[in-house]
C-alpha cells in the first residue's frame, strides 16, 4: 500500500465502523458498468458536506488490488450486484486528494509537479524492475507499466476543483491543471491503461471558451444528478431508519436537513449534518461557511442585479426564478445574478427545482447559515435586515401599530415586484424577513395549525425567553379588524393556552392602493414557562 498508489481499504473500514453509516455502495454497480468504456470518465460534483470523500474512499477500497475487501463489502448493496466478484480488488488505484496538496506548506504553483513526482515515486517503488520510469512523465510511466505488466488503473480524484475554488483569479494555474488532466486522460495511448476515472468535487468540469479540454467526462451534478441522484445524500427512508435507531424526531430532521430536490428521489437530506445530529442527539446548524460562500457575499453586498431582494425573499420562505443554463464558463467569478445563484446551488446553499426553474433555501440549517452571514453585510442602514427586524419586533412588543404598518409597507414595496405585489404569500415572505431578528428569541413558524385553520405566522418564545407569543394574521383588501377577528374566531389563542403566557395578536392588511394597516391587541394571561424544546408541526 502507498499514500497515492493503492491506498488500501482502511479508510472505508473506518467509515463503516460509524454507527451512523448509511450504505451507498450501490454507486459502484454503475461504475462497474462503465469500466473500460467511453463512459469510464466520470465527474460527480456534490455540494460540500455531501459525502464526496466517503464515496472516494469507498471506491478506492473496492477496486484496490493491494488488499482483500470482500468481507468489508459483504453486508452492503454492492455485494448483491452480479458484477461484484468480477471487479473487486482487480485494479491498481491512484487516489488523489487535491486539497491535501494545498494544505501543505508549499508554493501552490508547484503543486502539479509535486503531485506528479509523488505518484511517480510510488510507481517506481512497485515496479522497480521496469527501466527508465523515474525519468518519464507520469502518463508515459503508466503506459509503460501497462505494456510490461498489463496493469490497468482506476483514478479516484477527490476535490478536483480545489484549484478553481482556492485560486479563482489564477487562470494560469487553472489552465495548467486542466492541461495536466487532459494530457493524462485524453492521449490516445492512455486509453489502454485507464480503466476508470472518478473525479469528485463541488464544481462541474471547467470548460474554456476556446476548447473543450475535458469533454470526455460524463457529469453528474447537484443540478443534474441523473441516475446517481440517490447516492447524493440521505434519502427519507434512510433518515427515518436513523431517527428510529437514535430515537430522534423525524419531522424535526426534515425541517433541519431536508429540502434538496431531484426529479426522481424528490427529497434528499444533507448526510453530514444528519449524522452529526444523530451522534450528538441534537438538531442544530452544523453548517460552516466556506471560502466560496464568503467570496459570494461581496456580490450580495453590492446588490448584484438586485440580488438583495431575492435573497431576503428566500430567507422569508420564497422561491426565485433562475436561468441555470446561463452559468457556463466562470465558476467562481459570477458576472450576474444567475451565475451567483447557480454557484450557490452547486455549493449547497440553495436548492434547485428543475421543473419550475427556481432556487430556494432548502432547510432551516442553511437558512440559519444565510442569516448568520447576512448579519455582517454592509448594506445601507435602511435595508439591513437584522437591524430593521429588531426595530420591527420591538414595535410589536410596544404595541406600536403605526410603526409596524410603516415597516411592512416599506419592506413590501422594496422587496416585491409589481407582478407579485398583491400576493398574500409575498406579504408572508416580507413579514418573515422582518422577523429575522426574532429568531434569537422565538421559534418562527409559518402556517401554524390551530384546529380551525392555520395562523399565517406564529412566534413562540424559546426556553428561558420571557416574551409574549405573537400571532400574525395577514389580509388583502379587508379591514384590519377582520384579521384580529379571525384570530379570535378560529381560537388561535386557545391553541397556545397550555404552553405560553401573554399573547400579542397582530393583524396586518393592505389594499389595492398598496396602503398597509396594522392592529395589535395584547391578551394577558398567567405566564407559563415555554417548553424545553419545540417541534415544528
Amino acid at each position: 500500500m502507498g499514500i497515492f498508489l493503492n491506498p488500501g481499504n482502511i479508510g472505508f473500514e473506518q467509515i463503516v465502523s460509524e454507527d451512523t453509516y448509511v450504505d451507498k455502495t450501490g454507486i459502484i454497480g454503475y461504475l462497474n458498468q462503465w469500466l473500460n468504456k467511453s463512459t469510464r470518465y466520470v465527474c460527480v460534483s456534490r455540494a460540500r458536506r455531501f459525502g464526496k470523500t466517503v464515496a472516494a474512499k469507498t471506491i478506492q477500497a473496492y477496486y484496490d488490488n493491494s488488499c482483500d475487501s470482500r468481507e468489508l463489502f459483504a453486508p452492503y448493496e454492492i455485494a448483491r450486484v452480479p458484477s461484484f466478484e468480477t471487479h473487486i480488488n482487480k485494479y491498481d488505484v491512484i487516489g488523489l486528494d487535491l486539497l491535501a496538496f494545498f494544505q501543505r506548506r508549499h508554493d501552490h504553483k508547484t503543486f502539479i509537479d509535486r503531485l506528479e513526482m509523488a505518484v511517480l515515486a510510488e510507481i517506481c517503488d512497485k515496479w522497480p524492475d521496469i527501466d527508465g520510469l523515474v525519468d518519464m512523465t507520469l502518463a508515459d510511466a503508466l503506459v509503460k507499466v501497462h505494456d510490461k505488466t498489463g496493469a490497468q488503473f482506476v483514478f479516484v480524484i477527490d476535490e478536483w476543483d480545489a484549484v478553481f475554488r482556492y485560486y479563482p483569479k489564477d487562470e494560469s494555474l487553472q489552465s495548467e491543471w486542466i492541461h495536466f488532466l487532459r494530457d493524462m486522460f485524453k492521449q490516445a495511448n492512455m486509453d489502454k491503461c485507464v480503466a476508470l476515472v472518478y473525479m469528485t468535487g463541488i464544481l462541474p468540469v471547467k470548460k474554456y471558451s476556446t476548447q473543450s479540454s475535458l469533454n470526455q467526462f460524463f457529469e453528474y451534478t447537484m443540478i443534474q444528478p441523473l441516475e446517481l441522484e440517490k447516492y447524493v445524500g440521505f434519502l427519507p427512508s434512510e433518515v427515518d431508519a436513523l431517527c428510529e435507531k437514535f430515537d430522534m424526531d423525524r419531522a424535526e430532521a426534515a425541517n433541519w436537513y431536508d429540502g434538496y430536490t431531484f426529479p426522481h428521489e424528490h427529497h434528499v437530506y444533507n448526510p453530514c449534518s444528519v449524522a452529526k445530529a444523530m451522534k450528538s442527539h441534537t438538531y442544530s446548524c452544523y453548517w460552516t461557511q466556506t471560502d466560496t460562500f464568503e467570496s459570494l457575499l461581496k456580490y450580495i453586498n453590492i446588490d448584484l442585479d438586485g440580488i438583495y431582494n431575492d435573497v431576503m425573499h428566500m430567507i422569508g420562505g420564497g422561491r426565485v426564478d433562475v436561468d441555470i443554463s446561463a452559468y457556463d464558463k466562470s465558476f467562481t467569478i459570477p458576472q450576474n445574478k444567475n451565475h451567483c445563484f447557480s454557484l450557490l446551488v452547486h455549493i449547497g446553499y440553495l436548492g434547485y427545482d428543475a421543473m419550475a426553474s427556481q432556487v430556494f433555501i432548502p432547510n432551516e440549517e442553511v437558512r440559519l447559515a444565510f442569516r448568520s452571514a447576512l448579519e455582517e453585510c454592509s448594506w445601507p442602514e435602511a435595508i439591513k435586515p437584522y437591524q430593521r427586524s429588531k426595530k420591527f419586533i420591538d414595535a410589536i412588543h410596544a404595541e406600536d401599530s403605526a410603526t409596524v404598518a410603516r415597516m411592512v409597507e416599506e419592506t413590501h414595496q422594496y422587496m416585491t415586484s409589481v407582478l407579485n405585489y398583491n400576493n398574500e404569500n409575498a406579504l408572508a415572505c416580507v413579514v418573515s424577513v422582518l422577523c429575522f431578528y426574532a429568531e434569537n428569541l422565538y421559534h418562527v413558524i409559518r402556517e401554524f395549525p390551530t384546529g380551525k385553520g392555520f395562523a399565517d405566522i406564529v412566534l413562540l418564545p424559546k426556553k428561558g425567553v420571557h416574551k409574549p407569543a405573537i400571532v400574525v394574521e395577514l389580509k388583502f383588501n379587508k379591514d384590519v379588524k377582520a384579521a384580529i377577528d379571525q384570530i379570535h374566531n378560529n381560537q388561535y389563542p386557545g391553541r397556545l393556552a397550555d404552553f405560553y403566557g401573554d399573547l400579542i395578536l397582530v393583524g396586518i392588511c393592505y389594499d389595492k392602493k398598496k396602503a398597509h394597516d396594522c392592529a395589535i391587541e395584547r391578551v394577558e394571561r398567567e405566564r407559563v414557562e415555554p417548553l424545553t424544546s419545540f417541534h415544528s408541526p
